[in-house]
């Protein structure tokens, strides 16, 4: 009786934690004007470099034929419940590693597990040194890079695999304990609150991988977003300069544009708001830098955005490469966002990424920011009462579309008949997330418009997910 007495009691923490993260979430959206307070304290770079190295979905097996993929963490917050059985694995001396099959691999989805996928690959070291790991084990030499981790969540001995691009690993350690793990994933299992998503191997007879929706009963909140730059009176762009330069406002020297962008200038820095909601920060190297350290770089990078500008819920890096300027070696970094857990596709040109910023060992040589804040007061207000499209719709909606791309870059054989061609292009996809697009046309009450986005080869195309019509292409 106690042992009953003592799992109802887990199940109803875990259930009451589950609700208070996603009231949080609700309570507290971004506001990039509220950072700009010189007297906050600053957020610590540990913090943020683990913040900022996060998976972008990931995919929960209940089964061989019941599988849902999460967008937003702070729903069930798997990813920061499986932090700490990560850390251990990764700094714990007992482990076994193994390298096995794609097809091995596949297996294992049929199994109650949880993947967590990111959005490019990451170093494994960098990994284990966001989390304060001082000595990570051989997995870092086993699997220098990762763009996934899957973890076992069924009957006996938990174990991990951890994947890149050409290569997979299996990990085991008896010291390790995931039944925490085990208590949340069955609790959403039993909830049932969550589409199924199924393989395109087992449902389009492809050789994808790739995990997409047939039926979807839920809808997106509606969402609109404003320019804050533009709404910026003269006090707060004065307050934003002394944050970026560490100076008094009468030491920097202030230029108003024709165009009502603004620029500040102190020494050999320089701080530009730009009116379309850009802000762009530039300082000049003082002094050559020849070599790359990508930790000091994205130490640089967490201290920088936490100081100046503040960690902006739901940003994450989604790229990094390495770049040279003068014969200087650095690093690009560019970073995502989400609304409400999904994430936004800019549409504005002169922007790629919500953050992109150039940093040469620990110093930010140039830093570009587009200024965007969620200005719905009601999280649960929804679009339009008609039906969201699945991505199977899409797919099937815009098949020619696909085909068009596809061949840009490739050709069919002569001899290929029509099923065959599709197979082509469908195992061609490489990715298919749900996702805002913000057109960046207006500066207030500028409406996201919710999306398919379909990563196809090296181009990324993206669907309205209502009627199906292609919106934009990068």
């Amino acid at each position: 009786m106690k042992e009953k007495l003592k799992t109802f009691l887990l199940f109803s923490l875990v259930g009451i934690s589950i609700f208070i993260t996603q009231k949080l979430w609700l309570q507290f959206p971004t506001d990039f004007l509220k950072t700009i307070d010189l007297n906050r304290p600053a957020i610590s770079s540990s913090y943020a470099i683990s913040d900022m190295i996060s998976p972008n979905k990931y995919l929960l097996n209940f089964s061989s034929d019941n599988h849902t993929l999460v967008y937003d963490d702070s729903k069930y917050g798997l990813w920061a419940s499986s932090r700490t059985s990560l850390k251990h694995i990764l700094e714990s001396k007992t482990v076994k590693i193994k390298s096995i099959s794609n097809e091995d691999y596949v297996e294992f989805e049929k199994n109650k597990s949880l993947i967590f996928y990111f959005p490019e690959e990451i170093s494994t070291y960098i990994l284990a040194k966001a989390w304060n790991i001082t000595k990570p084990n051989d997995i870092v030499d086993a699997i220098p890079s990762i763009n996934s981790i899957y973890i076992y969540l069924g009957s006996g001995e938990p174990f991990f695999v951890f994947s890149g691009d050409d290569k997979r690993v299996i990990v085991k350690d008896i010291n390790i304990d995931t039944e925490m793990l085990k208590v949340d994933i069955n609790i959403i299992e039993r909830d049932k609150e969550y589409p199924n998503y199924y393989s395109m191997r087992e449902r389009l007879d492809t050789d994808n991988d790739i995990y997409v929706l047939f039926n979807i009963e839920n809808v997106l909140p509606r969402v609109f977003v404003t320019n804050e730059i533009a709404i910026m009176d003269e006090v707060q762009k004065n307050n934003l300069a002394k944050l970026f330069f560490n100076k008094e406002i009468g030491y920097i020297r202030e230029i108003v544009e024709a165009s009502g962008s603004t620029i500040y200038i102190y020494d050999q820095r320089v701080l530009k708001l730009n009116i379309n909601g850009t802000l762009e920060y530039f300082h000049s190297l003082q002094e050559p830098i020849k070599e790359r350290n990508f930790f000091q770089s994205l130490s640089a990078a967490a201290d920088f955005i936490s100081q100046k500008t503040g960690v902006q819920k739901g940003m994450y890096l989604s790229k990094s490469e390495e770049i040279e300027i003068d014969g200087n070696k650095g690093y690009r970094l560019s970073f995502k966002y989400r609304v409400r857990g999904i994430p936004v596709i800019l549409g504005n040109l002169q922007v790629e990424e919500y953050i992109q910023m150039d940093v040469f060992k620990d110093h930010v040589r140039n830093y570009k920011q587009y200024v965007r804040k969620d200005m719905s007061l009601t999280p649960n207000t929804v679009i339009e009462n008609k039906p969201m499209l699945s991505s199977y719709d899409i797919i099937d909606l815009n098949n020619e579309t696909l085909k068009n791309r596809y061949l840009i870059n490739n050709s069919f054989d002569p001899e290929m008949d029509e099923s065959a061609q599709i197979k082509k292009v469908l195992n061609s996809i490489k990715d298919i997330t749900l996702a805002y697009y913000d057109p960046c046309l207006k500066d207030k009450e500028e409406r996201l418009i919710g999306v398919w986005a379909i990563r196809l080869e090296d181009r990324i195309l993206a669907f309205d997910a209502y009627t199906g019509s292609f919106v934009y292409e990068r």
